[in-house]
């Protein structure tokens, strides 16, 4: 008998014998015991009609296959023999859903994340800020309601699929299929550590197993299930927790996931549609090739970035990538536009959450700086177009209706001085799917607010949320592109780390293109490396800013910034340079090996023995590989001879034997050189006691600059010798 669970909270992709176009095969809701079994599909009819043979009653026994084939969790082939059909039907076991059609977005009012790692009521587009991580290979995956259950398999398939030592770069292309959601949500995804236990339900890091989202796969075999991907809470259909499972067995099968046409588009498209249902939202129909959320996949068509729908869905649950700017307080900062050069801003589809929006997500506020009077053109484009919707019922069918999305909403675009309460001129559009668009001749310098507002009625076929196009038009200059760098990452020391700038950057002036992409690896504020793809190796653990800065035709940059965090390295001291110092010198030394990164303080660094300190405040070079600002201060009377170095960070301790070696000096203490220490000496110390000389100016017996108390001690403790 087959089990009885909410389970439809898994919705996939399937695998199919035309790479092009998958499709979900599940027949329409039951028919009547007359009508079985004219589902339309003969395959499908002739394996109903020989599995329910020996049943009492075979039309009622055909009804009831039926019914559970609709309701099961698996996507199946879209062209299946008969053969492959009874063995569906024999074997699965075949489980009821819960669906609830709550509107074309979301499948329900709780299945919506919100902040970091909470989930909350859907449709209030607010910003949430998610984890994920990968799971190792031989972890336990897969949720027994949906599938069997293997050890973890996607590292070695990406691993098989990008070669030897690039499992990054496999990693890398997953990421950047959450890089499209953040692009066209309120979306911010960082990487952590996975835990490795078992594939389970649980919501929210890190007692899931590691990141809210989790992404590891297992061999499903190629005749079924090419994805599936669990909605956020288990509360709605019983299977919950947003995890990823891809099915490595298409990691062998040419033209799915191993084609590296487009990008990869095919796995890239597959991941991001499957984190879809991760965010909340459901299939959509009919397969036309114009929503990523669509139960097909297909990569005859062009598109790279997040379709009209599934922007929308986005912005209904999350707002758009500025969400939270939702008042003249938290406007989003655009910066001075005529410094250090003239220019405009085209940020493409944003979006506003009906009038009535949640928390004032009905209008948008933004910021900028002019130091010069301009002709400002401040325009608010309402985009979308009209296109065919509706939410799955059976393979690519269901109930559709013709969606308006540039009327979903009427636009006000405003202008208001630095504190937002006065108005300085506005228009409201002429009618839903009008520009809303305002010219100020002559704006004098200073710091605006511009605020973008929907005025509704919203609702009906049209939806609630509005998509737009927000221009700030400076005079005639061109605005700048977008870029992407991807999202934030961990990587292991010492292995190859990539990084994708052309997968999710795009241009925004209207015929531009991008020409060029420059990246900052290390932090240190220089793009000292170019190419859209690129890779490097980190040998100190740590966290580095990572910018992209992307060109596009006009001349005009963007730049991107994520957090790269380097984990499992130990730290190790290779050399101290210079290697040597004389009694009675401070000598500034050079510390040079791996993982230096997190020294930061003197105390971290001691010499063995007696008669040597160490002083000043530690530098790292960018990649943690040499260490300057210290100095070893030697006493006047510290033992001669060979001294080991350590270095103690965080991530452990390292000794450098007999690093550096202390030389007797000519005769400490001998200010004026007359080869005995006396009264002499001593009064040459105090007479320029305090003084900032030169190193040779006669008292300074350290090398430090000053007279001080250390060269004092120097010459008492040397007092009365003669050399």
């Amino acid at each position: 008998m087959p089990r009885c669970a909410r389970s439809l909270a898994i919705l996939a992709l399937v695998g199919a014998a035309a790479p092009s176009s998958l499709a979900l095969v599940r027949p329409m809701s039951s028919p009547s015991p007359a009508s079985i079994p004219l589902t339309g599909i003969a395959e499908l009819d002739a394996a109903l009609r020989a599995v329910s043979a020996d049943a009492f009653s075979p039309t009622a026994a055909r009804a009831a296959l039926l019914g559970a084939l609709e309701r099961s969790p698996r996507c199946f082939e879209e062209f299946m023999t008969r053969e492959q059909w009874e063995y569906v039907l024999r074997t699965y076991d075949l489980l009821p859903p819960a669906i609830i059609d709550r509107g074309r977005f979301t499948i329900d009012t709780t299945n919506s994340w919100q902040g970091n790692s909470a989930q909350g009521t859907a449709g209030r587009a607010q910003r949430a800020s998610l984890t994920y991580s990968f799971p190792n290979d031989g972890v336990t995956w897969g949720l027994t309601a949906v599938s069997s259950t293997a050890p973890n398999a996607l590292n070695a398939s990406l691993i098989a699929t990008f070669g030897a030592g690039n499992l990054d770069q496999g990693r890398e292309y997953l990421r950047h299929c959450l890089a499209q959601w953040r692009v066209a949500g309120g979306l911010t995804y960082t990487e952590v550590a996975d835990l490795n236990i078992a594939e389970n339900q649980v919501l929210t890091s890190p007692g899931n197993g590691g990141g809210d989202i989790r992404i590891g796969g297992i061999p499903l075999g190629t005749t079924g299930t090419l994805a599936y991907n669990a909605f956020p809470s288990a509360a709605f259909a019983g299977v919950g927790g947003a995890d990823m499972l891809l099915n490595t067995s298409y990691f062998s099968v040419a033209g799915t996931f191993p084609d590296s046409s487009n990008n990869y588009r095919y796995l890239r498209r597959t991941a991001s549609h499957e984190h879809g249902h991760g965010l909340g939202f459901i299939h959509q129909v009919p397969c036309s090739s114009t929503k990523l959320m669509e139960p097909t996949i297909t990569t005859a068509n062009n598109y790279d970035i997040i379709p009209v729908d599934d922007k929308r869905a986005a912005g209904r649950n999350y707002g758009d990538r500025f969400s939270g700017n939702q008042s003249a307080a938290t406007a989003f900062d655009f910066g001075n536009l005529t410094t250090p050069a003239l220019r405009s801003v085209i940020e493409r589809d944003l979006s506003t959450n009906g009038a009535g929006g949640f928390g004032n997500t009905n209008q948008d506020w933004f910021k900028f700086t002019i130091d010069s009077a301009q002709n400002l053109t401040l325009t608010a484009a309402p985009t979308g177009g009209t296109y065919t919707t509706g939410q799955q019922s059976s393979s690519c069918s269901g109930t559709t209706a013709s969606v308006a999305a540039s009327q979903a909403g009427l636009l006000r675009i405003e202008l208001y001085d630095s504190t937002g309460t006065t108005l300085i001129g506005g228009v409201t559009a002429a009618a839903a799917g009008s520009n809303a668009s305002v010219t100020f001749a002559g704006r004098p310098a200073g710091t605006y607010l511009a605020r973008v507002i929907d005025l509704g009625p919203n609702g009906g076929a049209n939806q609630i949320v509005q998509l737009y196009d927000l221009t700030i038009r400076v005079g005639a200059a061109f605005a700048r592109p977008l870029a992407i760098a991807g999202i934030n990452k961990r990587i292991a020391v010492n292995t190859n780390c990539f990084f994708l700038g052309d997968l999710t950057s795009q241009a925004t002036e209207a015929g531009a293109t991008l020409t060029a992409f420059a990246w900052d690896l290390d932090g240190d504020g220089t793009f000292e490396t170019s190419g859209a793809k690129v890779n490097r190796q980190y040998p100190s653990n740590g966290t580095y800013p990572i910018s992209l800065l992307v060109t596009d035709s006009n001349g005009m940059q963007d730049t991107d910034t994520i957090t790269l965090t380097v984990f499992g390295g130990t730290t190790t001291l290779q050399q101290v340079a210079p290697a040597n110092g004389t009694q009675g010198q401070t000598i500034p030394v050079t510390l040079t090996g791996n993982n230096l990164k997190n020294l930061t303080s003197a105390a971290q660094v001691t010499v063995s023995g007696t008669g040597v300190s160490v002083s000043g405040a530690p530098v790292s070079n960018p990649l943690g590989t040499s260490v300057t600002g210290l100095s070893f201060v030697i006493a006047g009377n510290a033992t001669v001879g060979g001294r080991n170095v350590t270095v103690t960070t965080a991530d452990g301790a390292s000794t450098l034997n007999i690093a550096f070696a202390v030389a007797a000096g000519v005769c400490p203490g001998d200010v004026n050189g007359d080869g005995q220490v006396t009264f002499a000496d001593l009064n040459t110390i105090l007479s320029n006691f305090g003084a900032s000389v030169p190193a040779n100016t006669l008292g300074d017996l350290n090398g430090d600059g000053v007279v001080n108390f250390n060269d004092l001690n120097i010459v008492l403790s040397n007092f009365g010798n003669v050399c």
